[in-house]
């Protein structure tokens, strides 16, 4: 999880001049929070995907995780140029550790074909969403075509409306070049399809780019004028 403190006295902690979304230094802190119209689209898109009902949560919340590690059989084909490569990862003992962690839910990114490998290891509670990637398949090439890639998500909170356990979006574009990093669309579906609310805490486990936790930086801020207003409203209906 990517944390920030806050301050009310403005100028004195040096992420005060650092772009909300990317991170990136504001050359004028004075034209917001973001660094130029691209972060700010993504961060209104994450928004806008989300459920802007949802207040936060009373209390330190819940913790939640979630792992994107290198697929099974994959991680030396796309990540062996990596300063931080360490070869295969060890998916039992990563299913293992999410189990026991006590999180009030997790999620885990895999292959489509490594559920067989996969899904004997995780509670029989286990369910498997998929996020289909919109696109034809190469003329050239031969035979089936993985064009989903699947979300293992374990517990969560109920929360309604209910949210569908499949995802169209287009893959991540910009913001780095790390195979497999996930968009913002992605983003937003999985802290729904997990039930997570503003106070929540989520551990990412493998935070590659960082895009993930930078979107539930930005969804969990107390700040938002839509939390804000929620509060409020709630505060109102409780006085009457």
């Amino acid at each position: 999880m990517t944390s920030l403190e806050t301050s009310p006295t403005p100028g004195l902690l040096p992420w005060l001049e650092l772009c909300s979304w990317c991170g990136v230094s504001l050359v004028d802190s004075r034209r917001g929070r973001f660094c130029g119209r691209r972060c700010r689209q993504a961060a209104w898109r994450l928004r806008r995907r989300s459920d802007p009902g949802v207040p936060p949560s009373a209390g330190p919340g819940r913790r939640f995780a979630y792992a994107d590690p290198p697929y099974v059989g994959l991680s030396k084909r796309y990540y062996r140029n990596e300063s931080d490569y360490r070869g295969e990862v060890d998916h039992p003992a990563l299913i293992a550790s999410l189990v026991a962690g006590g999180f009030a839910g997790w999620a885990l990114s895999a292959s489509s074909r490594s559920l067989a490998t996969l899904l004997p290891l995780c509670p029989r509670s286990a369910r498997v969403c998929a996020w289909v990637k919109p696109g034809g398949v190469p003329p050239a090439t031969y035979g089936l075509h993985g064009r989903w890639e699947a979300l293992i998500v374990v517990g969560g909170r109920k929360r309604r409306p209910g949210v569908g356990d499949w995802l169209l979006a287009q893959p991540a574009r910009g913001w780095g070049t790390l195979p497999g990093r996930k968009p913002v669309a992605f983003c937003a579906w999985l802290f729904r399809c997990l039930g997570m609310i503003p106070g929540d805490e989520l551990v990412d486990l493998f935070p590659g780019t960082g895009a993930v936790g930078r979107a539930w930086r930005e969804l969990s801020s107390r700040d938002l004028p839509t939390t804000r207003r929620v509060a409020a409203r709630s505060a109102t209906a409780a006085a009457s």
